[in-house]
C-alpha cells in the first residue's frame, strides 16, 4: 500500500474553496484514496498547529469547525525522534529551508512514505534529498 505524507498546503485544500485553492481536485483524491483504504496518509504533529494557525488568521469564523473537520480524520501524527531532528538540522544548514518544511521531508524518509506537497519551491530544493512529489504531479 502507497504510504503518503502530507503537508499543510495539501491538507488545508480538503477546508478551502475551489476559489481559492490550485489543484483542489488532486488533493481530494488522496483524501478519497485514504477513506477507500487504498493509501496511508502521516504528516508530523506541527501540521495541526500549522494548519490551526492558518484557519485561526485567514477563517476565524469557521476555524473551529474546519479544524474539528480535519482532526477527526484521524491523519496518523508522527512525532519528533532524534534521527528526524538530525536530518531536519542537516537539511536547513544544507538547503536553506526551515525546520518546520524539513520535518515533513524527515518523517516521509523516516516512515518509508513519500512527501506529497504543493510547494514548488521546497520541491525544487528538496527533490534530489528524499522521496517528495508536487500535489499537482501526483498520480495515485
Amino acid at each position: 500500500m502507497k504510504k503518503y505524507v502530507l503537508d499543510a498546503s495539501v491538507i488545508l485544500k480538503w477546508v478551502l474553496g475551489e476559489d481559492k485553492e490550485a489543484d483542489q481536485k488532486s488533493a481530494w483524491n488522496i483524501l478519497n484514496a485514504w477513506v477507500n483504504g487504498s493509501v496511508e496518509l502521516a504528516a508530523p504533529t506541527l501540521w495541526q498547529y500549522e494548519v490551526g494557525n492558518f484557519l485561526g488568521r485567514e477563517l476565524h469564523h469557521e476555524a473551529v469547525e474546519k479544524m474539528d473537520s480535519l482532526l477527526e480524520l484521524g491523519i496518523k501524527s508522527v512525532d519528533l525522534n532524534e534521527r528526524i531532528t538530525g536530518r531536519c538540522f542537516t537539511w536547513m544548514q544544507k538547503n536553506k529551508v526551515t525546520f518546520y518544511d524539513a520535518s515533513y521531508l524527515a518523517v516521509a524518509v523516516e516512515i518509508q512514505a513519500l512527501l506529497v506537497t504543493a510547494d514548488e519551491k521546497f520541491v525544487r530544493k528538496m527533490s534530489k534529498i528524499g522521496p517528495i512529489s508536487l500535489l499537482r504531479d501526483l498520480e495515485l
